[in-house]
């Protein structure tokens, strides 16, 4: 019986025990100033006079929801991201513990450095995360099906768009097809009607446009080798210059600049559409959006009295090129399991989003009646001190107010754009192309399409004689080495 009796009391003991184990994150210290700091990177912004107090606020938050970790905010000017960072995810000494690749490299090539952790070990702890977005847009952040990244919150995706000003679109008889998808020839009839009423105008601000093309480029802008029809149901990867698709969409450019559509000298020329429709420079200009709702009330902030058509060019899809940045662990941090924890607030916890989005309310910003945010009063973007207008450097823009707009269903757009079942996913979600074996190759048909691509886009070059030469010379340099290569490292991810 006493045997009996001592074996329940050990039982007792270990179930007893393992209620109570608890992981370290889970065990907080009641004094704060014992909790660990972790070093974040934040949104550059030319004033940052409040950057102190952001942090300030945001680590009040923490200690209320008794986090077990404060942070301490890494700024790093965008010119210097390419040098301060690769420092700090090296030296063991000052080392960062969260990071975004934004404006400093890839996802690969932060794993192929050892620069960043896998993410699996917390994909049980912080399920809503992982769960967020659509599965194929957290493949583009895997490596061999290790999720080694996590995206920002973006609309991944969207439809071609074409705007030109109401009272041009009037006069040429084209009222009737405003928010309706028109086709490509119907576009060059519109640009032809608007020249001839409007020859000082000019209407085409890039053709470098991979949905007007019907293409996945595969994240390259180069387009050595790319899928067809947006990459939907495609198993095989082409050179696109060789292909009469190409030549055809170049003689289109070509006919464009001949008609002088193009501001002067495009090639090295940048102008922000918005800017230049407001000045009179351009009548129109192509765009990329998720939803009409809030193309609309995105020219309406940038575009005060002045009212404009959107006309449709393009089904909805999400390609690799669609998912930008990624949120990781430095492989060097001290803290991996309290940085997880703290990447899952940011990317699930309204009160701490909208603290990195937008800064301090009444601040730098104030919230309107519609639930938008605006600048705080005598305050604007080179004052503000904070980057109020950067939620989407952050991993969850959607859970900041609107900014600068009245449309109060700007993220609610978003987020409905995540589930359209219209929307199309290429085939190649999450593949990446490694070069080494083809690396010389690459690199010379690279130097080359640097050359030729942009000069025929624009329109500035002869294109039978100019596209003959481009593609020897580009065969020469071996591009059907980079595709068989390509093929071949395609196929064995899509498990052929």
């Amino acid at each position: 019986m006493k045997k009996i009796v001592a074996i329940l009391l050990v039982l007792v003991m270990i179930v007893s025990m393992a209620a109570c184990k608890k992981t370290p994150t889970d065990v907080v210290d009641s004094d704060p100033s014992t909790w660990p700091v972790l070093k974040m990177d934040i949104a550059p912004a030319a004033d940052m006079h409040n950057q102190k107090a952001v942090q300030d606020k945001v680590n009040e938050y923490l200690v209320s929801i008794k986090a077990g970790f404060q942070v301490e905010f890494v700024f790093i000017e965008f010119s210097a991201r390419g040098t301060v960072l690769p420092t700090m995810l090296t030296d063991k000494t000052n080392p960062i513990d969260l990071f975004t690749s934004r404006w400093y490299s890839t996802v690969p090539a932060c794993v192929n450095s050892d620069q960043c952790i896998s993410l699996e070990p917390y994909r049980d702890k912080y399920p809503e995360m992982f769960k967020l977005f659509p599965e194929q847009v957290y493949k583009v952040m895997q490596i061999n099906g290790t999720q080694y990244a996590l995206p920002s919150a973006d609309s991944f995706g969207g439809f071609l768009v074409y705007v030109m000003r109401k009272d041009i679109v009037d006069q040429i008889g084209y009222a009737d097809y405003a928010d309706k998808e028109i086709t490509f020839e119907q576009l060059k009839d519109m640009l032809a009607k608007a020249e001839a009423l409007k020859p000082d105008m000019c209407w085409v601000n890039s053709m470098e446009q991979t949905k007007l093309m019907q293409i996945d480029n595969l994240g390259d802008d180069n387009m050595l080798g790319v899928l067809k029809n947006f990459g939907v149901g495609q198993s095989e990867i082409i050179n696109w210059y060789a292909t009469p698709e190409w030549a055809d969409y170049i003689k289109a450019c070509k006919d464009f600049a001949d008609k002088g559509y193009y501001i002067d000298d495009p090639v090295n020329t940048f102008v922000i559409p918005g800017d230049a429709i407001n000045n009179g420079l351009m009548g129109g200009y192509f765009n990329e959006v998720y939803s009409l709702e809030g193309c609309h009330a995105q020219l309406k902030n940038l575009n005060p009295g002045l009212e404009l058509y959107v006309f449709k060019l393009s089904d909805s899809y999400c390609s690799n090129q669609n998912v930008g940045s990624g949120w990781m662990i430095s492989s060097i941090s001290k803290y991996p399991d309290q940085a997880a924890k703290l990447l899952n607030l940011l990317y699930t916890d309204k009160k701490l989003a909208t603290l990195m989005g937008c800064g301090i309310e009444n601040v730098t910003y104030v919230v309107d009646e519609n639930g938008c945010a605006r600048f705080a009063d005598g305050v604007d973007a080179t004052n503000a001190g904070w980057h109020c207008t950067a939620h989407w450097f952050y991993p969850n823009q959607t859970l900041c107010p609107p900014i600068n707009t009245d449309y109060a269903d700007f993220y609610n757009d978003m987020i409905k754009f995540w589930a359209n079942k219209d929307k199309k996913f290429s085939d190649a979600m999450g593949f990446t192309f490694d070069s080494s074996k083809v690396g010389d190759q690459y690199k010379a048909c690279t130097a080359i399409v640097a050359q030729y691509k942009k000069n025929l886009l624009f329109g500035q070059l002869d294109v039978e004689e100019t596209n003959k030469k481009f593609n020897q010379e580009l065969k020469d340099a071996g591009i059907d080495a980079v595709i068989a290569e390509m093929n071949a490292q395609y196929k064995a991810f899509l498990g052929k």
